[in-house]
């Protein structure tokens, strides 16, 4: 389902299902990022749902994550650029900077493609033992659906490994599920 069109990154609340047909390939990112073939066949095949809480008072993004109850998370993310660390259930220990930026701000071009509003959010994620950096850019792009062009919560990824800036890329799709809360 797409999002209200007033939905931004400044309104990012509500709950979002992966859509699988309109998502690209994760497989790739996952097994640089060290997780088992076991696990990436198990997660390329169950819905995943989030639930973004938004906390503007504070400057904090909660983001509840299920993965057909076999993965889940609990995140707090600190939009204020500093870096933090988290024990993420999947990937271990990581450092996390959250922040809101301009498309203008962003210097990969894979990166900044399709976006509908000029503020988005940037998490970089870093694994320092397995030496690798995740980062993802959301907010929202129009998408084609049955042959029209809807809105959804859109992320672009790139996998920085060993080093290597932009080893490889993806993007997640996420259909709105309205809910009280959203």
């Amino acid at each position: 389902m797409a999002v209200p069109a007033d939905k931004t990154v400044a309104n990012i609340s509500g709950v979002y299902n992966m859509n699988r047909t309109l998502s690209g390939d994760t497989d790739t990112i996952l097994s640089l990022q060290n997780i088992g073939w076991l696990k990436r066949k198990a997660l390329s095949v169950a819905p995943v749902t989030i639930t973004i809480t938004h906390y503007p008072e504070t400057g904090v993004i909660n983001v509840d994550s299920n993965a057909l109850n076999v993965i889940k998370s609990s995140e707090d993310m600190h939009i204020d650029g500093k870096p933090y660390e988290q024990n993420h259930p999947l990937w271990g220990p990581l450092k996390l900077t959250t922040q809101k930026i301009k498309l203008s701000e962003l210097d990969d071009e894979k990166l900044k493609e399709g976006w509908v509003d000029e503020e988005l959010l940037q998490v970089v994620a870093t694994h320092e033992a397995q030496k690798w950096i995740a980062t993802q850019i959301w907010g929202f792009q129009e998408v084609e659906v049955n042959g029209k062009s809807e809105k959804r919560h859109f992320r672009r990824v790139r996998l920085d490994k060993d080093g290597k800036k932009g080893v490889t890329y993806t993007h997640m799709v996420y259909d709105f599920s309205p809910s009280p809360s959203a």
